[in-house]
């Protein structure tokens, strides 16, 4: 009889084994692939293997997962082979990815500053580093002119700008008589209207503000030109603008809307801000000799009422002296005195007139009284002379000029101030950023280069940047009229002879300084 060996009998029990493993019923079968679920399509082969596990999506240390139920996971848990992805939303390569710098900023402001339940998100900044793009123009280096150019040249500049200004003007008031209906009496057509597809025709109204800011810039700065070629300030001339000006203001007040438009505005107050200033500086300096003229004379008439007193004093002083003298023979200390005028009343023997000149001299020195050596030694109060009524009339206006250089220039930083020009004027702020000319490099730039370095003006109490001023202010006009096709003066409604148009009094030239 065969007797079975240990390795027969273990091979025969595995082959057993695996036989009934395999015999699974159909029921069991589906049940199998119902706790599987759903299978997807495979991935594709193209693409490349996920990258390792990051520590970042691993979760913080101290917070603990919460446990669900069997039957929540079962709903919510996804299958690990899901379809492929769509183009929205690739899948992570292995090399590290760099996001766009305007999505860091946001996704690093977004966790530094959560937004809370009503409050506002913040507009993304524009460019790819959250700057303008027109923050990122150079302006050109252009040869240093120096601050010996002749006058003949500031003359020749002055004849140019005010001749684009007069032809500006014009535009700007034709385009506004042919905007009004043709039943209104200030209605006046066009000799050769625009094309109806052009920019000038579909803004026409646009484009005569802009024309007016434009021939406003032109003036100024015209007549800047005058008074920096002589360095002096004829007020007579920058009395002229202010007829010109207000109307602009006025116009642009009621007609302007969104915020590049108004920071035009604040350019119109910012210029009449630095007239008033540089009227201010000028005049204060002729303002001050009158003063200091006027404090001589009143130094010399209280020098004078002083001596006057001390006289009386000195012969009141004799006089009771006299008459309070026993009629006796004069001793001896007094006969060689007797008619001295330095003779000292005995106690007792003096009358209220001795007082006068310690009264007058008991008014306190400036010089010494506390106040330093600057301070200035002023007569007292009862010591007058006479003025006219230019002299009050110069005080009036120097103190009505500061106050209204203060009300222009609060207005002014409302509307046109750093930001304002980041957002709207990047390319005029990039040539005053990157500029490597000063304050007093006023006369080096071209009035009529578009690419040449400016600087941003400096104080108006200084009575000088009101060139400082036209010049970035001739660039915000371009800058901003590029967007609508404006020209300037190549796209002007030409003039035909001494054809004009009533209204807003051409600024002019005044050789007055007062």
């Amino acid at each position: 009889m065969h007797r079975a060996t240990p390795s027969t009998s273990s091979s025969a029990s595995s082959s057993s084994h695996r036989s009934r493993r395999r015999q699974l019923t159909r029921e069991q079968l589906l049940k199998g692939l119902q706790i599987l679920g759903p299978v997807s399509a495979p991935l594709p082969p193209e693409l490349p293997p996920s990258p390792p596990a990051s520590r970042d999506s691993s979760p913080a240390p101290g917070h603990k997962r919460r446990h669900e139920s069997e039957a929540e996971q079962g709903r919510n848990k996804k299958p690990r082979i899901s379809v492929a992805p769509s183009p929205s939303r690739p899948r992570p390569t292995p090399r590290p990815y760099a996001p766009p710098a305007a999505a860091t900023s946001a996704a690093s402001s977004s966790r530094h500053e959560p937004t809370e339940d009503g409050e506002v998100k913040e507009d993304s900044p524009s460019g790819p580093s959250g700057m303008p793009s027109g923050l990122s123009f150079m302006p050109i280096r252009r040869p240093r002119r120096g601050d010996k150019i002749p006058t003949t040249e500031w003359d020749t500049i002055f004849n140019k700008c005010f001749a684009k200004a007069r032809a500006l003007r014009f535009s700007a008031l034709s385009r506004v008589a042919a905007a009004h209906p043709s039943t209104s009496k200030e209605y006046k057509p066009l000799r050769n209207p625009p094309n109806p597809s052009s920019s000038y025709a579909k803004h026409s109204l646009l484009m005569a503000r802009l024309e007016l800011v434009d021939s406003l810039l032109h003036f100024v700065y015209g007549l800047w030109c005058k008074d920096y070629s002589v360095s002096t300030c004829y007020r007579a001339s920058w009395r002229t603008v202010n007829d010109f000006l207000q109307p602009t203001k006025k116009k642009l007040l009621a007609e302007s809307h969104d915020e590049r438009e108004k920071s035009l505005i604040g350019l119109l107050f910012m210029i009449d801000a630095y007239i008033h200033g540089r009227k201010l500086k000028y005049q204060a300096a002729a303002l001050d000799r009158e003063n200091d003229q006027k404090i001589n004379r009143l130094n010399i008439q209280w020098k004078a009422d002083k001596a006057q007193a001390q006289a009386r004093a000195a012969a009141a002083a004799q006089t009771s002296g006299t008459a309070g003298t026993p009629n006796m023979l004069p001793s001896p200390a007094s006969s060689n005195s007797a008619n001295s005028s330095h003779s000292t009343p005995l106690a007792g023997h003096g009358t209220p007139g001795h007082n006068v000149p310690m009264d007058v001299d008991s008014q306190p020195d400036a010089n010494h009284g506390g106040g330093g050596a600057d301070r200035l030694t002023l007569p007292p109060p009862h010591i007058t002379i006479p003025v006219n009524t230019q002299f009050i009339f110069d005080r009036k206006s120097q103190c009505s000029g500061l106050l209204f250089t203060s009300h222009y220039m609060q207005t002014a930083q409302q509307h046109l101030n750093l930001a304002v020009m980041a957002r709207h004027f990047p390319r005029t702020l990039a040539r005053m950023m990157f500029s490597t000319l000063g304050p007093q490099d006023e006369h080096e730039p071209d009035f009529q280069d578009d690419d040449g370095e400016l600087f941003w003006p400096p104080q108006a109490v200084t009575g000088e940047g009101l060139g400082w001023v036209c010049l970035m202010g001739m660039a915000m006009v371009k800058e901003f009229g590029k967007e609508y096709g404006y020209q300037g003066v190549d796209g002007a409604v030409p003039r035909v002879g001494n054809e004009d148009v009533s209204g807003f009094p051409e600024p002019r030239f005044v050789a007055h300084t007062r």
